[in-house]
C-alpha cells in the first residue's frame, strides 16, 4: 500500500476520526474494528491496512485527541515578564482544558482502563496528563530560574497548582453531582489557588 496516495491518507483520517468519536462515546471495550469501519464508511480490511491492530489505532486516537486538546505552546518568561499574569494564564489554560467535554470523556474512558489494569492506561496518562504536566514543570523551572519563586521540585510544585485548582470539585464534576466551573467560578478558583501557591513559594511581594 502506498501510503503517500490522497485518498490513503483521506480513508486514514476517516478512520481516526471514527475511532475518535467511537472511544470517548463507547469506552475502549465497547468500540469495536467493525464498528469503527462503518462509522468511517470503509471496510473492516481498510482498518487493518493502516492500523495493526485495536491498541495501535486506540493510541492513535487518543494522541491526536490530545494534541488538539493540548494544542498550548509553553510560556516562556523572561526577567521582565509579570509572573502573575503568566502564572494566571497558565492556570486559566489548564481550567479551560480539563473542563472540555472531550476532556472529561477522556478523563471516563482513562479511569475505565486504569480499573482494568491495562498497559494502554500508562500512555494514555503520558499522552495527555503528563502532556499538560511536562508543560507545568518546564513553566515552573523558568520561574525558579528568574528567581520568580523559591526553589523546589517543579514536579512538587505542578502537583501542588493541580491539587489546588482541581482537587474535590473536579471529581464532583467527573461523578455528575457538581456542574462544571463556569467563567466566574473559574476567576474565583484561579484567584484561590495562585493565593495558595504563592504562600508557599512567593519570594518577593508581586501584588
Amino acid at each position: 500500500m502506498n501510503a503517500g496516495r490522497p485518498k490513503d491518507l483521506e480513508k486514514r483520517k476517516r478512520i481516526l476520526e471514527a475511532a475518535k468519536m467511537l472511544f470517548l462515546e463507547c469506552g475502549y471495550h465497547g468500540c469495536s474494528m467493525n464498528k469503527i469501519a462503518q462509522k468511517a464508511d470503509t471496510s473492516k480490511l481498510t482498518v487493518y491496512n493502516h492500523f495493526q491492530d485495536k491498541e495501535s489505532l486506540f493510541m492513535a486516537a487518543i494522541a491526536e485527541t490530545c494534541d488538539k486538546l493540548i494544542n498550548a505552546q509553553p510560556i516562556h518568561l523572561s526577567a521582565d515578564s509579570n509572573f502573575l499574569h503568566a502564572l494566571y494564564h497558565a492556570c486559566e489554560l489548564s481550567l479551560n482544558i480539563v473542563n472540555l467535554p472531550e476532556a472529561l470523556k477522556m478523563e471516563y474512558l482513562l479511569l475505565e482502563l486504569a480499573s482494568q489494569q491495562n498497559p494502554l492506561a500508562q500512555q494514555f496518562y503520558n499522552a495527555s496528563h503528563q502532556k499538560l504536566c511536562n508543560l507545568w514543570e518546564n513553566f515552573f523551572e523558568q520561574a525558579i530560574s528568574l528567581k520568580f519563586i523559591r526553589a523546589d521540585v517543579p514536579r512538587t510544585q505542578t502537583m501542588l497548582i493541580f491539587s489546588l485548582l482541581l482537587g474535590l470539585r473536579h471529581h464532583e464534576v467527573l461523578m455528575g453531582i457538581r456542574n462544571v466551573p463556569n467563567h466566574a467560578e473559574r476567576q474565583q478558583i484561579i484567584q484561590d489557588s495562585i493565593e495558595l501557591f504563592l504562600l508557599r513559594y512567593e519570594i518577593t511581594a508581586f501584588i
